[in-house]
């Protein structure tokens, strides 16, 4: 009888651990709001016929009080032809993108493409085309949020063709 206890003790505890699990993992799903295969699908169709799949950078957020920047590299190489996709589909409002051709910290950086969301831009797919294949550095800049703490995610995915 002991045994049956323990045995039924332990197949509840198992129970209550696999349902905070399921909880926690749809209250998270629910907070992000970014499911990236979609949204990286949605822009791997961008990419034909012309160009193939190179890589692509999923950047989570959590808006709070303060505004935030973000910078990414992505390295270019000559010979090839690129396009950059961006999904705002799961970024808070007010977002800016911005590419430039140095980091943050040189002097003398040019700004190669920006979008804005506060443009009144209703679309949530952006492309660039770089003139020139040099490292290129992404810009995401986000603001602050007096409605505590606000998830979102942005997804760029590039594509190349050989010259």
């Amino acid at each position: 009888m002991l045994i049956k206890i323990k045995h039924n003790m332990n197949k509840f505890g198992i129970y209550i651990a696999l349902a905070a699990v399921l909880v926690f993992s749809t209250a998270t799903k629910e907070k992000t709001d970014c499911d990236v295969k979609i949204l990286k699908n949605e822009l791997t169709k961008e990419l034909r016929p012309d160009y193939k799949y190179d890589s692509s950078n999923i950047s989570k957020f959590v808006l709070n009080t303060e505004s935030q920047e973000k910078e990414i590299k992505v390295p270019l190489f000559s010979g090839e032809s690129y396009r950059m996709l961006f999904n705002t589909a799961a970024l808070p409002s007010n977002f800016e993108i911005q590419v430039f051709d140095k980091p943050k910290t040189a002097k003398n950086r040019k700004l190669l493409f920006s979008v804005k969301d506060s443009d009144g831009i209703e679309d949530h797919v952006f492309m660039y085309e770089p003139k020139k294949a040099q490292p290129m550095y992404i810009n995401y800049i986000l603001p602050s949020s007096n409605e505590g703490d606000v998830y979102g995610c942005a997804v760029f995915l590039m594509g190349y063709k050989v010259n």
